[in-house]
């Protein structure tokens, strides 16, 4: 009888067991300290900036990567950033990135990624930079899945523009530099990475931030403190963000064995690159920078042909046993709340790479005969996928007409149309069998919302739309409050 391999589930958390921690436990319990930057956590902030950082810097653990985000963009963009201020950071990245810069006062503008390391496009950075100039209050780059990028080119753009920066490397606790350095260690600007329980650096929760500048960590860690830099009056922005005692235990025990957890993923990675990086597979991996990289998840770039199908390969991958996942699609410029409070450029590079990514196991119970049986199981659902009768051909050879007319795009040009017919009269005999196609959740705004008047009119060409309409509720509209 034959056996069934075991399932490959896309993250199995393996956070250290509470229940082998009884005297660090009773230690918590005896000291009477739960958190406030107890002494398991300074602790822990002093092992892993040794460990981790090569005694570089200073470290401050935080209650999760999202407020660490949060209270190091607000220093990086001024304790007071002006309404309007932008955060430029790339479209392939966490909802959390976008949301810690709303939070903290700034709008997102969102920008495409570089073809190969799939990470903010430098040129869009730079671009931006220019055009933008003082508005640009932070960059925000996101270490691709754990990926290194060229720091030493941030450093530069903070002091070249005179604006803040802060690295979001939520996936990059065990990430090891070219230089054999952790990733972030000399970086004079805040590195913000994750604890969450599904990260390699497995807590329950909590994130840390490092930087090489001991007094901006100083600062940092008043601002979780309620903003109190000595006494109980705040001279800072705060919040409370400190990691508690108990965390901070976990933190400590994960911390003593997690270079053999980042090596055994890294044999993962190898195995899959292994197998799945031959020219004749078809398939699209990252740029890997860097000696080692702290790997959640593999990431894979499907083939064009086989993106559109990527839910059937998806569905025969779980019929083999194999866990996927689609970080990140959609992206975080095709996110509605992402969309409605942000200024989204152009995105080809991102648009296509998230349509086309799958997400496959790395996990600490897996051995590499794991990750090559997930690769070829991929190999095969690719294959069974591509040998059906093609995607298009399962469409109605015939559809049933259901519009006369079709306006895409539903901002300020398409309904001008709307608008001109309204005045006209003509409007209920346009409206007959049109549709119009819009992706933000109502019609009108398209990108007009995002900029400012600038001019010194009372802006009444505006009022024309509605000046003496044909439509008596329309043209009632000009004497409006509004």
């Amino acid at each position: 009888m034959s056996v069934s391999p075991q399932p490959l589930p896309l993250i199995a958390p393996n956070p250290p067991r509470l229940s082998e921690l009884g005297d660090d436990l009773r230690r918590v319990e005896a000291s009477g300290v739960f958190s406030n930057h107890g002494p398991e956590a300074r602790a822990f902030e002093a092992e892993v900036t040794q460990v981790m950082f090569g005694g570089h810097g200073a470290s401050l653990a935080v209650a999760n990567a999202t407020l660490g985000l949060m209270i190091a963009i607000r220093d990086a963009a001024g304790m007071s950033p002006r309404p309007g201020t932008l955060a430029i950071m790339p479209a392939l990245t966490f909802a959390a990135t976008a949301q810690a810069a709303y939070w903290a006062g700034l709008t997102p503008l969102v920008i495409d990624v570089d073809p190969l390391d799939w990470s903010a496009a430098a040129a869009a950075e730079e671009r931006l930079l220019r055009q933008y100039g003082r508005r640009i209050g932070v960059v925000l780059p996101y270490a691709t899945f754990g990926n290194v990028i060229d720091l030493d080119r941030y450093a530069r753009m903070a002091e070249r523009h005179g604006v803040g920066v802060v690295i979001d490397a939520a996936s990059s606790l065990g990430t090891i530099d070219a230089a054999g350095d952790g990733f972030g260690a000399r970086a004079p600007f805040a590195t913000v990475y994750s604890m969450h329980a599904t990260k390699t650096f497995a807590v329950a929760e909590g994130g840390l931030i490092h930087s090489g500048d001991p007094a901006r960590i100083a600062r940092l860690r008043a601002m979780t403190n309620f903003g109190f830099e000595g006494s109980r009056s705040a001279t800072l922005p705060g919040l409370n963000a400190k990691l508690p005692e108990v965390l901070a235990v976990m933190a400590r025990a994960k911390l003593a064995g997690i270079d053999a957890v980042c090596d055994a993923r890294a044999e993962l990675e190898a195995a899959y690159r292994d197998v799945l990086g031959a020219e004749q597979a078809g398939f699209g991996l990252q740029a890997a920078a860097g000696r080692r990289r702290a790997m959640q998840f593999m990431p894979v770039l499907l083939p064009p042909h086989l993106a559109v199908r990527r839910e059937e390969i998806v569905a025969a991958m779980a019929a083999a046993g194999v866990g996927t996942g689609r970080y990140f699609s959609p992206h975080l410029g095709e996110q509605p709340w992402v969309r409605s409070v942000s200024m989204v450029e152009a995105t080809p590079v991102a648009d296509r790479v998230a349509g086309a990514l799958l997400s496959l196991p790395i996990t600490d119970a897996m051995t590499p005969a794991d990750a090559r049986r997930a690769a070829v199981a991929l190999i095969d659902a690719c294959s069974v996928t591509s040998s059906a009768r093609p995607y298009r051909d399962r469409r109605p050879r015939q559809l049933p007409a259901i519009a006369s007319t079709l306006i895409v795009g539903g901002g300020p040009a398409g309904t001008a149309l709307l608008t001109a017919a309204t005045k006209r009269g003509l409007l209920s005999r346009f409206a007959e069998g049109l549709v119009m196609v819009e992706r933000d959740v109502g019609v009108g705004n398209g990108r007009l919302g995002r900029y400012a008047i600038t001019s010194d009119s009372t802006a009444q060409t505006f009022l024309t739309a509605v000046k003496d309409n044909f439509h008596p509720e329309l043209a009632a509209l000009v004497d409006h409050p509004a």
